[in-house]
């Protein structure tokens, strides 16, 4: 009877916790990303646009309001766009809330009206 139980025991633990995951790949696993609300994404397409072209690739440092270049070292992703940062820890702050900082930034109405830092 003990025997019985505890096989019922293990297989309830076994059953609960995924018989094919490691703890470290259960931990690993991430949620898909929420889809962007409409607002999220008419910024990025005006961040877009700033550089001249409209390829999904952001310039400017989103963290600095896209007033300072963004370098390729310090790249990230956002909702199928690539945002290039002035430094790690802009880009690290991006990545902790990107739709907080976007939704935060004021998109300058014209290219002209940022200056070349």
């Amino acid at each position: 009877m003990k025997h019985t139980l505890f096989s019922l025991a293990l297989l309830g633990i076994v059953v609960i916790t995924g018989c094919d995951s490691t703890p470290e790949e259960l931990a690993s696993q991430t949620l898909p990303e929420a889809p962007p609300s409409e607002e999220i994404l008419a910024a990025l397409v005006q961040a877009d646009k700033l550089d001249g072209t409209e390829d999904h690739v952001i310039g400017k440092c989103y963290v600095c309001q896209l007033g300072m270049n963004g370098k390729p070292e310090f790249t990230t992703q956002a909702h199928g766009y690539t945002a290039h940062m002035c430094s790690s820890y802009c880009r690290d702050h991006f990545t902790s809330d990107p739709d907080e900082v976007i939704s935060s930034t004021e998109i300058p109405a014209k290219p002209e009206a940022l200056a070349a830092h």
